[in-house]
């Protein structure tokens, strides 16, 4: 017996031993599957998910975003209690009862699916569980995934304070659109703070994380509609708010923002590249992309987006001077209803899809007939659109136009008269009948013109009216600097950034022709000459003695003037004349002085440098023009103030635009293209490599040059813009003091005008991308003068009127246009000139020295 008994307890013990080691076993594989490597709570205690990093303009505004994640965090304590209850009613009504996991919640929803068939239609999930899936698991939806959730719940919910978990939740999710949080999300779809949301909006936002997509009030609005109206209902079941409460904002339907600062963000894309561009260099793109860092700028706003509408429409009227470039394709007569199909698409013009009707059987023709009948869709204004030449109507001078079914406009000949065949090497003419522009089945981009803009604007019943929307194809580019701060007020690297992101203001170098004139008079004035010297103007043959290249400079309008004035001289921007001022001042002293004003890019060592054969950035020249617009001093333009980390701490302050020699080695063929321009001229091939490089901001403020030479140049440049001959006339029509230069090279293949007011200096280029004929006529005045006065317009719009200050010893006297000698009774044509006092002219234009036949001798040799 006691044999038996003995005998049962071993196999009891045995038995219990196998169901131990099946549990080890058990636990050890559940351990291995769902535990082994769950994720270290840790993670949450230092929750710093990635934010964006916000660049502002000099007043505060938004004007662009670097990110991983659009993410800005909120803390609890500023979020409504309305905006809670929201998501606590859509998302988990017992979220302040359970310990993680609802139970009967789960059962629910694996009953509705069940009834399903098996597909997931409806989850358990708490707010604890979605946190966690949003922050420490990925969102697969597995059974295995599904368990260390709950696990990870309950580690939650014993660690954390619900507050807590409410804060990483609201933080955390996931609303559409590229937002990432509550506080993004309020932005995003609203354009203002958490704080400032209403009952209707929160309860549209609460009703998002389940499904942003099919939620979305965007792509889906009346799905977001059944959604925010379930958030809505869910309150009032569950008392958080009452019946007048829920009326009201069930009736309130929430407004979106058309975008979020998307204009500022494309006005300022060149710059914010530049701002990132430094900052990845400097602080790494990890810090700049998740840190959520603040960076202060010194751009304004306003001016950037005068600057992209003033260099657009230059470069647009100069494209439509030069004609119309042909259709994008041509359909046959038969193929157009088809194109209209496929425009509609393309322009965003065809209509929803529409639920299925259970109750169009029952209707009779007539109904289905009016069903059918639908409203011509609007034509957006603020956009290009493709369309199809649908009829020409010589008789009436106008085209029908069609960018989708039932969407047509009109085109006028007038609106067209631009439009003749592209040819660059004739003068502009206009057109004069439609149907040499357009035939039928041309598919071609067209704008709906303002209502300002119709010849018969606004009439009643009458259809749009269109015009052709050439893009054009040459490119340009305007830095603007202000003056009294020395920091970069507007800078646009090119006609669009989405089409090209190479920056022409840092990345481009081109020879600025006649724009470096100025530069040579003032490195003459340096060397004792002055606004009255007399230069000559004649023709000259230069043979260059290593290799034989012969070079005849010549002037614009093909003419010499002879004894010329050094004023007169850059008022008309004689060629020959500067040549030999050049030739007389020295090669080597021009290029110090070069040095001098912060021109880095390698000079060639010839005469054709005194037309500005060698190539340098719009900064650079820019830079150097300010020099003399701030008195002599040296303006290192700064292009961020300061950035600040998410704790406050100041990482980089007052940074300024590097040099020319940002140039990006690794450019490839299309960018090399840019980077030089053939000099025309004598060139021994010889470069001078830069001289006693320019340091930033280590000499900012430093004087270059004396005050009294820089007012002199200045006053030069005035006379550039007031004279009835100078080639800056164009800028007179700001009708305030602005000094100014233009400059085309010799194959009219670049376009500048670098021009100031005494608080604000604005350089322009305009040129082809690769180098060639601009077109005929298109100088520096037609070209890219048009654009700075049209900016400068706008930003001076807001800025008193300053004279520029006149130095103690500069004095003035009225000086014969043509000798530079005092004016006396036999003047007939004088200016009024100033001079360094001691240097104005003491001889009058009677008392000269004359020969036999009356002709003034001129004394050179004292130059």
């Amino acid at each position: 017996m006691a044999f038996l008994e003995a005998r049962g307890l071993r196999r009891v013990l045995a038995q219990a031993g196998l169901l131990a080691g099946a549990g080890a076993i058990g636990a050890l594989a559940f351990y291995l599957a769902f535990l082994r490597d769950l994720p270290d709570l840790q993670h949450v205690d230092d929750y710093r998910p990635p934010l964006s990093s916000r660049v502002y303009d000099r007043h505060g505004a938004l004007i662009g975003e670097f990110y991983t994640e659009r993410r800005r965090l909120v803390r609890l304590e500023a979020v409504p209690e309305h905006v809670v209850q929201a998501f606590v009613a859509g998302e988990d009504s017992s979220f302040f009862e359970h310990s993680g996991i609802d139970y009967t919640a789960i059962l629910r929803a694996a009953w509705v699916n069940l009834r399903a068939g098996g597909e997931i239609k409806q989850g358990g999930s708490t707010i604890t569980q979605q946190m966690v899936k949003g922050l420490l698991l990925s969102p697969e939806r597995k059974v295995r995934r599904k368990i260390r959730e709950m696990i990870l719940a309950r580690r939650i919910e014993e660690r954390f304070t619900k507050q807590e978990i409410l804060y990483l939740y609201l933080n955390q999710i996931y609303f559409g659109r590229g937002a990432y949080g509550l506080g993004e999300a309020a932005q995003t779809y609203y354009g203002k703070d958490v704080a400032e949301l209403t009952l209707s909006e929160a309860a549209q936002l609460a009703g998002l994380p389940k499904a942003p997509s099919r939620y979305s009030p965007l792509s889906n609005p009346e799905e977001a509609e059944r959604r925010r109206l379930y958030v809505l209902e869910r309150m009032l079941e569950e008392e958080l708010i009452d019946e007048r409460t829920h009326a009201e904002a069930v009736a309130t339907v929430p407004v979106l923002v058309s975008s979020r600062n998307l204009d500022d963000f494309e006005a300022a894309a060149y710059f914010t590249e530049q701002v990132r561009r430094y900052l990845f260099d400097q602080l790494g793109s990890d810090l700049v992309l998740r840190g959520g860092l603040e960076i202060h700028t010194s751009v304004e706003i306003g001016a950037q987006r005068a600057a992209v509408d003033a260099l657009r429409k230059g470069l647009t009227d100069l494209d439509r001077r030069q004609g119309y470039r042909k259709p994008a394709r041509r359909v046959a007569a038969d193929e157009i209803p088809a194109e209209l199909e496929r425009l509609a698409e393309e322009n965003g013009l065809a209509p929803p899809a529409k639920e299925p009707d259970e109750e169009a059987e029952e209707r009779d023709e007539s109904q289905l007939a009016e069903a059918g009948s639908e409203e011509p869709p609007e034509l957006p204004r603020d956009r290009s659109l493709l369309g199809v030449i649908i009829a020409v109507d010589p008789d009436a001078q106008t085209a029908r136009v069609g960018f989708a079914p039932h969407a047509e406009a009109t085109v006028e000949l007038e609106s067209v008269a631009w439009a003749r065949e592209a040819d660059p090497s004739k003068a502009p003419h206009p057109v004069k009948k439609i149907d040499r522009v357009f035939q039928r089945g041309d598919v071609a981009r067209f704008r709906v013109l303002e209502a300002d803009e119709e010849s018969n604007a606004g009439a009643a019943g009458q259809d749009p009216r269109v015009t052709l929307d050439q893009e054009p194809i040459v490119q340009g580019a305007l830095l603007c600097i202000d003056l009294e701060s020395d920091e970069v007020l507007a800078l646009v690297g090119g006609y669009d950034f989405g089409r090209s992101q190479f920056n022409r203001v840092m990345q481009a170098r081109r020879q600025p022709g006649s724009a470096f004139k100025p530069l040579i008079y003032a490195a003459a004035l340096e060397r004792g000459y002055t606004p009255a010297s007399i230069l000559w103007d004649r023709p000259v043959v230069y043979v260059d003695e290593t290799s034989g290249f012969i070079w005849r400079p010549r002037n614009y309008g093909r003419s010499f003037y002879g004894p010329i004035t050094l004023r007169e001289a850059l008022v008309r921007s004689v060629n020959n004349a500067t040549v030999h001022l050049f030739r007389d001042v020295g090669v080597d002293f021009v290029i110090g002085y070069m040095r001098r004003l912060g021109i880095e890019s390698p000079l060639n060592r010839d005469l054709s440098l005194a037309l500005g054969s060698s190539d340098v950035s719009l900064l650079e020249i820019t830079r150097a023009y300010a020099i003399y617009a701030s008195g002599g001093r040296r303006v290192v333009p700064r292009f961020i103030r300061r950035v600040v980390d998410r704790e406050g701490r100041v990482l980089v302050e007052d940074v300024t635009l590097g040099d020319s020699s940002e140039l990006d080695p690794e450019a490839g063929d299309e960018e090399s293209q840019l980077a030089s321009v053939a000099a025309e001229g004598p060139s021994n091939g010889d470069r001078i490599d830069p001289v006693q490089p320019f340091e930033g901001s280590d000499l900012d403020g430093e004087r270059v040059i004396d005050t009294e030479q820089a007012y002199l140049v200045t006053d030069l440049l005035r006379a550039v813009v007031t004279d009835p001959k100078g080639t800056g006339w164009r800028a007179k029509a700001l009708g305030r003091p602005v000094a100014g230069k233009t400059g085309t090279t010799n194959d009219q293949g670049d376009a500048w005008f670098m021009g100031f007011a005494p608080q604000i200096i604005t350089g322009v280029w305009v040129g082809h991308d690769e180098s060639r004929f601009l077109g005929w006529g298109e100088t520096g005045s037609r070209a890219a003068a048009p654009i700075w006065v049209d900016f400068m317009r706008e930003v001076l719009k807001s800025r008193p009127v300053r004279e520029f200050p006149t130095p103690e010893s500069i004095v003035f006297a009225r000086v014969d246009r043509k000798t530079g000698l005092l004016a006396d009774a036999a003047s007939t044509d004088t200016v009024f000139q100033s001079f360094v006092a001691g240097t104005e002219p003491t001889e009058s234009a009677r008392s000269a020295q004359t020969d036999s036949q009356g002709r003034r001798l001129l004394r050179l040799d004292s130059f």
